[in-house]
């Protein structure tokens, strides 16, 4: 998926090293594995794992780019981001980077369908009435 050219070709300062595709994959790696900032990607990036660098290279990276350029870079990209995540997606299930039969859940306390079941029929192991869960705990 291509970026639209720039309209302005003659722009002041130095030109880009990294393309926006480059630095779009590397914030859907960001996304995709939790990454709180900047920073912990550049770090897990630079990590000297095989795994690691099979990442950067599914993202076109060849060479590590500081975190400011990621910091700069980052801000730039607005334009068709649903999209471009959604096919880096799809490259990282193709590349095998990432297994889409798996699910994680977090902590977020879900809502129990059903009545409640109190602690005292709990103890007992009594279901005083029908339509109560009784997996859920508090």
């Amino acid at each position: 998926m291509q970026w639209p050219s720039s309209t302005n070709k003659h722009r002041r300062g130095r030109p880009h090293v990294y393309s926006p595709t480059v630095i779009l994959r590397c914030f859907v790696a960001r996304v995709w594995f939790r990454l709180d900032s900047n920073n912990a990607l550049h770090i897990f990036l630079n990590m000297d794992c095989p795994y690691n660098r099979k990442l950067a290279l599914a993202c076109g990276l060849v060479s590590i780019p500081c975190r400011r350029t990621f910091d700069r870079r980052l801000k730039t990209i607005s334009t068709d981001v649903k999209e471009r995540i959604s096919t880096m997606g799809y490259l990282f299930v193709t590349e095998r980077l990432a297994d889409p039969t798996i699910t994680a859940i977090d902590s977020t306390l879900l809502k129990a369908k059903g009545h409640l079941w109190h602690k005292s029929s709990m103890k007992k192991g009594a279901v005083p009435r029908s339509g109560i869960d009784t997996d859920a705990r508090w």
